[in-house]
């Protein structure tokens, strides 16, 4: 009997194609290394090992799981029920959550020109926290702000230029 694949099945192989067409993609850049010693392509590299090993990480788990696809009937194909079950089990999407931290990017994105990165990453990890919940929306806020204005000076010690409401403070 062929066995079909579940939905875990092809996310786990989508992010191991993206993490593949990425590799073949950091061919083009040069891999001359900075004055770290460090070339362009490190930081990409990592991020394609990390998709490829949580890709498989994500396919071998699903693989290893009980499931309607791994379970041995006594010949009567219950698959469909044993489906429902688990859909029922992980519950509906939070469409609130998605679209609030949708929109916090989105916002982030559109502002960080305008209003500088620490403004604009204050407001979308301020807006992650809201999404998520959390119970001290003040604390949320200060903490957001020190986060993002730590990263900004962060990145101009490095020699990296971001985009300043306050050229060079904030």
């Amino acid at each position: 009997m062929i066995k079909r694949a579940s939905g875990e099945q092809w996310l786990a192989l989508g992010i191991i194609v993206i993490g593949l067409v990425m590799a073949w993609q950091i061919s083009d850049v040069p891999d001359a290394a900075g004055y770290a010693g460090i070339g362009p392509r490190f930081f990409p590299s990592l991020v394609i090992a990390g998709l490829i090993i949580a890709g498989g990480a994500l396919l071998m788990q699903r693989r290893h799981r009980d499931s309607p696809d791994t379970i041995l009937s006594d010949g009567d194909d219950d698959s469909e029920q044993l489906e429902a079950e688990e859909a029922e089990e992980r519950g509906e999407p939070n469409w609130h959550m998605f679209l609030m931290v949708s929109g916090s990017l989105l916002a982030h994105m559109a502002l960080i020109g305008l209003a500088g990165f620490t403004v604009a990453g204050t407001l979308l990890c301020f807006g992650i926290c809201r999404a998520l919940e959390t119970r001290r929306p003040m604390l949320d806020l200060l903490l957001s702000f020190v986060l993002a204005l730590g990263l900004f000076h962060l990145f101009r010690t490095l020699g990296l230029n971001l985009p300043a409401l306050l050229p060079g403070v904030l």
